[in-house]
C-alpha cells in the first residue's frame, strides 16, 4: 500500500478516523499482523479510513490473537465460516492497494512476482472486518482479504487471487443493506493486470522501499 493517509482518504472519498492519533507510512511489503489504513463505514454510514490489524480476530473469541492470523478468506465459504459470517453480512471493507506479490514455482527457490493493474495508482480489494473487545472501552479492529480462484494469464503464478472491485461498486460493498453476492457479481478479472519478476528481498517482512516492486534485471 504505497500511499499516504491523505492520498488514501482523497482517493476513496473518506475521512481519516482519529486523525492525528495514528500514523501510516507508505508500505511496499505489507505482512500479516501489520496495522494498515482500511476503508469502512462509520456509525453514520460515512466512508472512514480506519487503522486495522491484518488478520481477522472474530468478535466472539475469548483468547487474545495468537498463531497464524486469518489474513485471507475464501469467497466460496466466507458466508458459512463462523469467523466470517457476521462480517460478511454487515462489516465489509475496502483494502487500498497498488498490487500484490505472488511466488511462482513448485520447489525452492520460488520466483516472486509483483502483480498490479496496468494503470498505476490505487485500487481496492474486497475485505471483511471485525472488532474484538480487548478491555473496557478498548477494541481491536482487524480485517481479512477475500480471495477467489485465479483466472486468465496470472493463474500460473498462484491458484488464487484477491477479489478486486471497480469504483462504481465500492459503496454497495460497504453498505450492509446491500447483499454482498450482488456486488461480487461485478468483481474484476485479470484482463487489466500485468506482472513482472522482482527481487527475492520481498521474502523478508523487514524489507521496504519502492525498489522492491521494480523488475529484476537479467
Amino acid at each position: 500500500m504505497a500511499a499516504g493517509l491523505e492520498e488514501i482518504a482523497k482517493y476513496f472519498g473518506g475521512e481519516i478516523a482519529h486523525e492525528g492519533l495514528w500514523t501510516w507510512e507508505p508500505n511496499w511489503n505489507m505482512a500479516p499482523a501489520v496495522v494498515a489504513p482500511i476503508v469502512a463505514l462509520n456509525g453514520l454510514g460515512e466512508r472512514t479510513i480506519v487503522p486495522m490489524r491484518w488478520g481477522l480476530h472474530p468478535h466472539w473469541r475469548k483468547e487474545m490473537p495468537e498463531g497464524r492470523p486469518m489474513f485471507n478468506a475464501r469467497i466460496e465459504t466466507a458466508s458459512e465460516k463462523p469467523s466470517f459470517r457476521t462480517p460478511w453480512i454487515r462489516r465489509r471493507a475496502l483494502v487500498p492497494m497498488n498490487g500484490w506479490y505472488e511466488w511462482e514455482g513448485v520447489t525452492s527457490p520460488k520466483t516472486p512476482n509483483f502483480i498490479h493493474p496496468v494503470e498505476p495508482g490505487l485500487s481496492a480489494l474486497a475485505g471483511l472486518w471485525d472488532q474484538w473487545r480487548v478491555d473496557e472501552g478498548i477494541t481491536l479492529l482487524s480485517f481479512t482479504i477475500l480471495t477467489t480462484p485465479a483466472v486468465g494469464h496470472i493463474k500460473h503464478l498462484h491458484h488464487r487471487m484477491p477479489v478486486r472491485l471497480p469504483p462504481e461498486h465500492w459503496q454497495n460493498w460497504l453498505d450492509p443493506d446491500v447483499k454482498p453476492e450482488r456486488t461480487l457479481m461485478h468483481m474484476l478479472g485479470s484482463d487489466d493486470l500485468a506482472f513482472h519478476e522482482v527481487s527475492r528481498a520481498v521474502g523478508s517482512g523487514r524489507a521496504q522501499g519502492a525498489n522492491l516492486i521494480l523488475p529484476t534485471v537479467d
